[in-house]
């Protein structure tokens, strides 16, 4: 299928080229901010989701029909949904907060996305009988609601914010505490209980911590989850997100094996 003369084949991720396939497919479309282009985009396929703080929407429409999407004016870049995993092969244990704890700086009053399989409430995780999960919401398409179904959301949450309750009592010979032992954390669940989910979900969950920024403190997000990279950090929809997390003020922690 020829490209639309005004159309830009740069603007179409890799996988979307030269489809001439009139199967439906999950796209974000990335634009610059106008409210007008927006619209036009809702015109064109079905809207999946809409974002707040980030400057795209998720579109469903034959891969045929891109060419046309890709054309319009003020579209910066399309790509499909993609498939990510839950990634933390290597917690550093040195990473010297033990000295910021000697200073009395244990997170407190801080918040901290977690945006992951979800987090189940544990006893290193509780404030006397307060939970210091203090947000949850599911994004994952299916599920009821936010309860870590896979286990590492809880596992990630622990590393940063346990409080090494459950290591502490008789018989014990180890505590195993997190960096941020009075941090308080978002629980946003993009991962299901496979420990895969996809972009749509994830930038949405960014969306909403930075919204909750806020009213909850969030300072810290961390995304222990990754996926090949397809293009630019300047293009990935993934990236950009991300980047609207730090403009907003949130230091972004990311941890992902290479493929």
């Amino acid at each position: 299928m020829a490209l639309p003369l005004s159309a830009d084949p740069r603007k179409l991720s890799l996988e979307l080229k030269g489809s001439q396939s009139s199967n439906l497919v999950d796209v974000i479309v990335q634009f610059d901010p106008s409210a007008a282009i927006s619209k036009v985009l809702k015109t064109r396929g079905e809207t999946r989701k809409e974002y707040k703080h980030f400057n795209g929407l998720v579109l469903r429409l034959p891969a045929n029909a891109l060419p046309a999407i890709a054309a319009i004016p003020g579209v910066k870049y399309v790509s499909v949904n993609r498939k990510l995993e839950r990634k933390l092969e290597f917690a550093e244990a040195g990473v010297l907060a033990n000295i910021a704890h000697q200073y009395g700086y244990n997170g407190s009053g801080v918040g901290v996305a977690v945006i992951d399989s979800g987090v189940t409430q544990h006893p290193d995780l509780m404030n006397g009988s307060v939970s210091r999960v203090v947000y949850s919401e599911n994004f994952v398409t299916g599920a009821s609601n936010a309860q870590d179904a896979y286990g590492h959301g809880t596992h990630v949450a622990g590393i940063i914010a346990g409080d090494a309750t459950a290591s502490s009592g008789t018989g014990s010979t180890r505590k195993f505490g997190g960096i941020a032992p009075r941090a308080n954390i978002i629980n946003l669940r993009v991962l299901d209980q496979n420990g895969s989910g996809d972009d749509l979900s994830v930038i949405a969950a960014i969306d909403r911590a930075i919204e909750l920024k806020n009213q909850y403190n969030i300072r810290v997000m961390n995304l222990s989850l990754g996926r090949p990279i397809r293009e630019s950090y300047t293009l990935d929809p993934l990236c950009q997100a991300v980047e609207h997390a730090w403009n907003a003020g949130i230091v972004v922690c990311a941890n992902r094996r290479h493929p």
